[in-house]
């Protein structure tokens, strides 16, 4: 019942997008890309998030359990050391414990909506994309100026210890450029 009623408020938060032409308009969680983190959380809860950076001279990613009546269990955020916490990156994840395959009917419907709220988007369904730990599969949006929209589910192995789960990203077009360079 939690699962339907969080993919009904992503629904819903969702239409607030129909308008936006820039993916600095759009939200998860209410936080926007180029936002400061600051205006979200304190200089010490930021210290005290997670680090899942991966080339913390570059970008560093801080996760935050979010507690209450938020739609995503957590949020991921990315943001260069050198600004001011300015906002390039935002993961908003649902978990999925032991339940993998009821991520794909809310993913399902979350792409349908973005396809129409971004209808000149270049979309890209990847399929089955696997990785050490487990596997995903990702459907992408990348708008005109570069930056991405994402949906994806994630699989994980046993081994790996983490919950399986659905994410709903949003990058900057200067953030999507540095994972891409990771990649390769």
């Amino acid at each position: 019942m939690k699962k339907l009623f969080i993919i009904i408020i992503i629904f819903i938060s969702f239409q607030t997008w129909a308008k936006a032409d820039d993916i600095r308009d759009f939200q998860i969680g209410g936080i926007s890309i180029g936002d400061s983190l600051l205006d979200y959380f304190t200089e010490e809860e930021i210290n005290n998030a997670s680090d899942n950076s991966y080339d913390a001279t570059k970008f560093i990613t801080r996760t935050f359990l979010l507690k209450g009546s938020y739609i995503y269990d957590f949020i991921q955020i990315s943001f260069k050391p050198s600004e001011k916490k300015i906002i390039h990156g935002i993961n908003g994840v649902v978990d999925y414990e032991n339940n993998f395959q009821q991520c794909h009917k809310p993913m399902k419907k979350i792409v349908s909506e973005l396809t129409s709220l971004f209808p000149s988007a270049k979309k890209k369904d990847w399929g089955k994309y696997k990785f050490s730990k487990g596997h995903y599969f990702p459907i992408t949006f990348d708008l005109n100026d570069l930056s991405r929209a994402m949906v994806a589910c994630y699989n994980w192995n046993e081994e790996s210890n983490t919950i399986d789960s659905l994410k709903v990203t949003l990058y900057s077009e200067e953030y999507q450029i540095h994972l891409s360079k990771q990649d390769q």
